[in-house]
């Protein structure tokens, strides 16, 4: 195979290709293979015509178009990989020449990954923010474990509703107000005196209201701009009480928590918001030396990559808002966006996202990055794990896919931007943690007292300040 290649504007690629006449005459056989089992050709059986004959019942064209068909695309991948190039779109094809004992002929011109030019980046200089965490924090910690701990126990019969108590109640909506609300059920741990907005003033109701006790309040509901607010009615059956009761001192924790002292959990709820606070410092200083690579760059990106990316951002979101069961007009109606603000946006977006990975892409190649079969072994068995399958059998898969070399790809990158973000911090001064660079985002979670975790504790779970009463 012959192919002649020529780079044109636009990160396109012209490729002139000229297969050997075997290439011709294999395709006709295949063609006719295919072709006499389809057509019924007068005098013979499907399947069994002579080519001559098939030829002269239905011209020679019928092979033609048919072998034309099944060759094109696959001389096209061969002169792609013979050409060492890496389309990102379909190609257009042109001067299709294809006749019988001659060499099969064609041009292609194609969309291919861009190239990246990159400045020196050697220079970049990105502090690392080492974190820290004081008492206060740890305090604070602790507080949270108590909620956590804390109980809801029945009152006392006869005793007043207060506020911090919890209420089981029956409430439905009547006449008398601006607007009837249909509303008519059972909320489960509905907390005295604080404010609800799908039903207004029930929180305030409730305050020294007791078991059985039936009340009538009003609450508002807050028109649209320029609108006054609408009043509407509603009664309240109180049927269970209860008091919050929330382990009194950091002991109390300990003990719930299987430790020694007090001062063991302290220690541990240190050492887990540092690890969690470590990741976060690391990713923010990852994320700004990205920044700074991205400026040493400068790429010709193919509008067909940032469309399919922002099709691709698209379809995600919609799948979001699904498994939330919404819809997208409900999330551009509540975030006041239309939608062609939203495809600006995420076209930014995408553009964005190209450009990092074909960066980082340029900078692993330049830095010979190489990802240990070792890691990506492990990523398969997380996957297999998560799955129930077998790893050997999911690695098979991944492979067959492609996925594989996705996986790869990716990985490479980030062991290419963690590479160039140690020598940012060491050039700035502020070395990296020995050994935390290594780290990824998929570790374990801290089980006690960590930021933007749940405690491991074993007492039933009272309801949050931001929860909305159980129906």
């Amino acid at each position: 195979m012959k192919v002649t290649t020529e780079r044109l504007e636009g990160s396109r690629v012209s490729l002139e290709v000229e297969a050997p006449k075997e290439v011709v005459d294999q395709a006709l056989q295949k063609a006719y293979r295919k072709v006499v089992r389809e057509v019924n050709v007068p005098g013979f059986r499907r399947g069994k015509a002579p080519r001559s004959i098939l030829e002269r019942y239905y011209g020679k064209e019928i092979l033609y178009d048919e072998a034309v068909r099944q060759v094109l695309p696959e001389q096209y991948v061969e002169a792609v990989k013979q050409a060492n190039i890496e389309p990102v779109d379909d190609p257009e094809f042109t001067d299709v020449y294809f006749r019988e004992g001659e060499p099969f002929r064609f041009k292609a011109v194609v969309y291919v990954r861009p190239e990246v030019h990159l400045q020196d980046y050697s220079d970049i200089a990105v502090p690392f923010e080492a974190p820290t965490v004081s008492e206060e924090d740890i305090d604070k910690q602790l507080e949270i474990l108590k909620e956590r701990m804390a109980e809801l126990r029945p009152l006392e019969e006869g005793t007043a509703l207060k506020e911090g108590h919890y209420a089981t109640c029956r409430v439905k909506g009547i006449e008398g107000g601006d607007v009837k609300v249909e509303f008519d059920d059972d909320l489960s741990y509905v907390e005295v005196g604080r404010d609800y907005s799908f039903i207004p003033g029930l929180g305030q109701a409730l305050i020294d209201m007791k078991k059985g006790d039936v009340k009538e309040f009003s609450g508002k509901y807050p028109g649209k701009e320029g609108e006054e607010p609408k009043e509407a009615r509603f009664q309240v059956e109180v049927k269970e009480v209860y008091e919050k009761l929330v382990p009194k001192d950091a002991e109390e924790v300990a003990k719930n928590l299987g430790k020694g002292s007090s001062q063991e959990v302290r220690d541990e709820i240190r050492k887990n918001l540092l690890e969690v606070r470590m990741r976060m410092a690391i990713e923010q200083h990852l994320d700004k030396v990205e920044d700074a690579l991205l400026e040493k760059a400068q790429v010709e990106i193919p509008k067909v990559m940032i469309d399919r990316r922002t099709e691709e951002l698209l379809e995600r979101l919609e799948r979001r808002l699904r498994e939330s069961d919404a819809t997208l007009e409900q999330y551009l109606e509540s975030s006041g966006q239309s939608m062609e603000d939203l495809m600006t946006e995420l076209k930014k977006e995408a553009e964005k996202d190209v450009k990092r990975e074909l960066v980082l892409d340029a900078v692993a190649q330049k830095e010979n990055v190489e990802v240990a079969e070792e890691t990506i072994d492990k990523m398969v068995e997380a996957i297999a794990k998560g799955t129930g399958r077998d790893s050997k059998a999911v690695k098979t898969t991944l492979e067959l896919r492609g996925t594989l070399e996705d996986m790869k790809r990716q990985l490479g990158r980030l062991e290419a931007l963690k590479l160039i973000a140690r020598r940012a911090a060491e050039k700035a001064g502020t070395p990296l943690p020995a050994g935390e660079e290594k780290k990824t985002s998929t570790e374990d979670t801290p089980a006690v007292g960590a930021e933007g975790t749940e405690s491991k504790d074993e007492g039933p779970r009272s309801p949050e300040p931001n929860d909305e009463p159980a129906r």
